[in-house]
């Protein structure tokens, strides 16, 4: 892969469209934030005995923040195929990630909770943990963008990683200089970084999907 002329070609994407790309994960995060902050146990200590106390810490506020979370999940990852008709054609609309989390919201779910458990087990002995996590790098890719099952996903995922693995962690070991920059710059820099590397991780795809 050309991993110079990918970056190049998302830099060039998402110029003049950072907001369109970045309005969606934003709102979906602050969204998150603030169920989160609503719902979640909040501690209070009694200053005279030590007693501590939590309010909202009841059965069902856990069972909202837990269906919540799953949902925003699911969300973030219905979001490439935003992303994806972004570099495909240009134009993306938020209905984008409502149809794919209609769609798609059972194949998201199971694909994550296979590829996490097969992961984790793996990982056990490290480097397989480490190896299995680059063949499966491309699932949800795969799953949001076509009608293959998920355990169809996981097959179609290993092997287009086939060959690339160390290719793809290169790859993703190049954005490490500006990850650096986030603290240095406040976290602002991730107004533009995080769709440089929407955009780039998606073409990347596509030209792995191309071969």
């Amino acid at each position: 892969m050309n991993r110079k002329e990918i970056k190049e070609s998302a830099k060039s994407k998402i110029k003049g469209n950072l907001w369109k790309l970045l309005w969606p994960s934003l709102a979906i995060g602050a969204l998150s934030g603030m169920v989160s902050s609503l719902l979640s146990p909040k501690a209070t200590v009694d200053i005279t005995t030590g007693a501590v106390t939590y309010a909202n810490a009841s059965f069902g506020n856990s069972v909202i923040l837990i269906v919540f979370g799953l949902v925003l999940g699911i969300a973030m990852i219905a979001y490439k195929k935003y992303v994806l008709n972004f570099v495909r054609t240009g134009k993306c609309e938020f209905n984008d990630i409502i149809n794919c989390i209609k769609e798609k919201w059972l194949n998201i779910i199971v694909a994550e909770f296979l590829v996490g458990i097969i992961v984790a087990v793996a990982s056990i002995v490290i480097i397989p943990g480490i190896i299995l996590a680059f063949a499966y790098t491309m699932v949800t890719y795969i799953v949001v963008d076509t009608d293959l099952s998920a355990v169809d996903s996981m097959k179609k995922s290993r092997e287009m990683m086939k060959g690339y693995k160390w290719d793809y962690f290169v790859f993703c070991l190049s954005f490490i200089g500006w990850a650096l920059l986030i603290p240095l710059t406040f976290g602002l820099i991730l107004i533009w970084l995080e769709p440089y590397m929407a955009v780039a991780e998606t073409i990347y795809y596509e030209r792995l999907k191309a071969k």
